[in-house]
Order: C-alpha cells, then sequence, then structure tokens
C-alpha cells in the first residue's frame, strides 16, 4: 500500500521493480506517436493549414509525429512552433486515442507563451489562424479530418468541469509496461486496493505480438489490462469493474528508448472474490481516497 500511495500522490514514481521484456517499441520501425496541440482562448482555437500534398490546403489542429530522441513534450512543442509559429506550454493531457501501442496520438491542450501566429508558407505548412470553435465543430472549414473535433469538444468539456487532468511523466523505459490500479470506495472516507501478498499491485510487460506478419503492434492496451484484470486477478469483466482512465504515462526517448509504463486505473463497484495470490487492502487515509478518486487520469479511446 506505501507503494501505491508514493506512486499516486508522485506520479514520477514507478515501481520499483518493473519487469524486461516483451515488445520492443522504436520509432519509425515499428511504432508511431502523434502528438497534437490544442490552444484555446476566447471561444477560439489555433488550427494550421496543411502544405502536405495529399491534403494541401485543409485545416487541422498542430500535430506530427514524435522523432527519435525526443520526449513527448519536446515534440509537442516543435509540432506547434513549426507548424503554427508559437511557443507552447502543455498543461495536461486532454486524451489518448488509439490504444494500440503501434499507433497512438497523445493529445495535449496548453498556453502561448511566446512566438507570433504563422503567416508564411513552408514545407511544415501554409499559414495558422484562430477560428471561431462553433465554425470549426459545425465543420464550416474545410478539415484535414473531422478526427479532431471530439478532441476539441473534450478539452472544453474538461475546462468546464475544471478537469485537474496531468501531464506524462519523463522516465526512461525500455519496453511497454502496465500498472494496474484497482479500487474499491467504501463510501466510508476508505477505499480498498487490489495488492498482492507482497503489497504490490498488479504489472505487466506488453509481450511481443504481432499476428499476420504486420509491421506494427496491434495488439490493444485495454485488451491486455482486461486479461491482467481476469487472469492475474481473477476479476471477471462485468459490469462491476469500470476502466477509468490513464494515471500517469511515464516516457523519455532521449536516450533512444521508445518504451512506455501506463498506470492504469480501474474502479470496482463491490469487493470481488479475487484470484490466489490477490487480495483486498482499505486505506483509511483521507488524502489517498481523493487521490485515487480524483479527475486527473488521462482519457484513453
Amino acid at each position: 500500500m506505501e507503494d501505491l500511495k508514493k506512486m499516486v500522490s508522485s506520479p514520477s514514481l514507478l515501481p520499483s521493480c518493473l519487469p524486461t521484456g516483451g515488445f520492443i517499441p522504436q520509432l519509425r520501425r515499428n511504432c508511431c506517436y502523434i502528438v497534437s496541440g490544442v490552444i484555446i482562448a476566447q471561444n477560439k482555437v489555433v488550427l494550421i493549414q496543411e502544405a502536405k500534398q495529399g491534403c494541401r490546403g485543409k485545416w487541422y489542429l498542430p500535430a506530427g509525429r514524435v522523432e527519435r530522441g525526443e520526449t513527448l513534450i519536446q515534440a509537442v512543442q516543435r509540432e506547434v512552433l513549426e507548424e503554427a509559429g508559437l511557443v507552447f506550454s502543455p498543461t495536461r493531457v486532454v486524451g489518448i486515442e488509439g490504444s494500440s501501442p503501434g499507433w497512438m496520438r497523445i493529445n495535449f491542450i496548453g498556453n502561448v507563451t511566446g512566438g507570433e501566429l504563422k503567416t508564411f508558407e513552408d514545407k511544415e505548412s501554409l499559414q495558422a489562424k484562430w477560428f471561431d470553435i462553433d465554425e470549426v465543430i459545425n465543420c464550416r472549414i474545410s478539415l484535414r479530418a473531422a478526427d479532431i473535433i471530439p478532441v476539441i469538444k473534450s478539452a472544453i468539456e474538461q475546462d468546464k468541469a475544471q478537469f485537474t487532468g496531468t501531464l506524462p511523466v519523463e522516465i526512461e523505459r525500455p519496453n511497454y509496461t502496465i500498472s494496474l490500479i484497482v479500487v474499491h470506495d467504501n463510501e466510508n472516507s476508505s477505499v480498498s486496493v487490489v495488492e498482492d501478498l507482497d503489497g504490490r499491485f498488479p504489472i505487466s510487460i506488453i509481450p511481443e505480438w504481432n499476428p499476420a506478419g504486420k509491421d506494427r503492434y496491434t495488439l490493444d492496451i485495454l485488451e491486455i489490462a482486461q486479461r491482467m484484470c481476469k487472469d492475474y486477478i481473477g476479476l471477471g469483466l462485468s459490469s462491476d469493474l469500470k476502466f477509468g482512465g490513464v494515471l500517469s504515462l511515464a516516457h523519455d526517448g532521449r536516450q533512444g528508448n521508445d518504451g512506455i509504463h501506463f498506470t492504469l486505473i480501474y474502479f470496482s463497484t463491490r469487493l470481488s472474490a479475487l484470484g490466489d495470490g490477490y487480495t483486498w487492502q482499505t486505506s483509511n487515509d483521507p488524502h489517498f481516497r481523493e487521490l485515487v478518486l480524483s479527475d486527473r487520469v488521462m482519457p484513453l479511446k
């Protein structure tokens, strides 16, 4: 329980003994991470006009691939500067799309701290402009793709709900690993959490899995988490168990490692019987209860 409390209180901390092996991601070879930057002010949003041949002249959020040697934050700052001309300070992750590690888009929201809105054409974009949000959401301009509409809507809804959110943790990882936090709210100022008999919560690698010789990894992260719930912990995938989101995401590509550690949180509506080696542990710490039930999670779709 103490290890979990430290991790929830300080997302920059990871479990002390993460497993090795499994799928080893390499950007531009077997996986692809996309980042996008959402900038909203006074009911307007910044869009860039695409310069790429296949979508030239159409409008989109500043977005692009994470390059080898970058952190996720460095990547989104670079993309916003290159495509929109603005210095971007991300404040939280709006959501994560594409729950397969082979392709993933991490959408950030943040503030402008410098630069000037781009008005000239280069290979990155033709220009950038502020648009009324209603104009974008109702497709009154020519968008590269409508998939940015739910991203913008989610950012607005989170702001209205005073969503706290969080940013990725910059910790280097060679592979993909998952920590699973399963919580039951006892509604008496305490929570119960699943742990093994050594006081640790379930951890797994994301295994090597590449059907039909496909170039990219296709196994879904949530599918692996569901297997962990069923096979490791003994929890059936019923209406009693609800996925809460990504509590923390750890990545740092500056040393050439492109792995990610995901800390996922599930909520159980009852204290179900568990498999061998796992037990429910109760914490009466009100601060810990507030943290595990908070809105800091990153939505994963």
